[in-house]
């Protein structure tokens, strides 16, 4: 079953982040991995075994010979050394590292918007999140066949 949904919860004194119980129910896993996001200034939570298979694939290739890109090293660099895995407490929350919260605009006891996306979830500070959702006017559909066109080829 695929995240989804947009939720507002609040940042506790120490870090701390609620999950909306749809969302880690939906998970079905007691552990994510943090990242930065990969749109804009957000923090990522992906499950472990997505996280492995992705980014593996991202910065091994088929072959294995993509490091000797500097293009899959430098992804390396920016996105894969900050990761790191967190495990959700028994209230459901997880502890968001401070340089995650400095990267994505998010103060201890500040609101954020929760996005589930599919496979992963969003963490936004919400203006930043609605300054990227009204950064243009492309409407839901003409998305939808801009995606399409990119699988098929077009």
């Amino acid at each position: 079953m695929l995240l989804t949904g947009e939720y507002i919860n609040k940042i506790d004194e120490k870090g701390r982040l609620m999950i909306p119980a749809k969302l880690r129910s939906t998970l079905s896993t007691s552990q994510v991995v943090a990242a930065k996001g990969l749109d804009g200034r957000c923090i990522a939570l992906f499950p472990p075994d997505f996280f492995d298979k992705t980014f593996s694939f991202a910065i091994s290739g088929d072959d294995g010979m993509q490091i000797f890109s500097p293009e899959a090293r430098m992804f390396t660099r920016r996105f894969l050394s900050s990761s790191q895995p967190l495990d959700f407490d028994s209230s459901g929350r997880v502890n968001l590292p401070q340089s995650l919260r400095t990267y994505a605009g998010i103060d201890l006891r500040s609101e954020v918007t929760i996005l589930g996306m599919g496979n992963y979830i969003e963490i936004w500070n919400p203006a930043k999140y609605d300054e990227l959702m009204n950064a243009d006017d492309v409407s839901i559909s003409d998305l939808g066949q801009a995606l399409v066109g990119s699988k098929r080829g077009e």
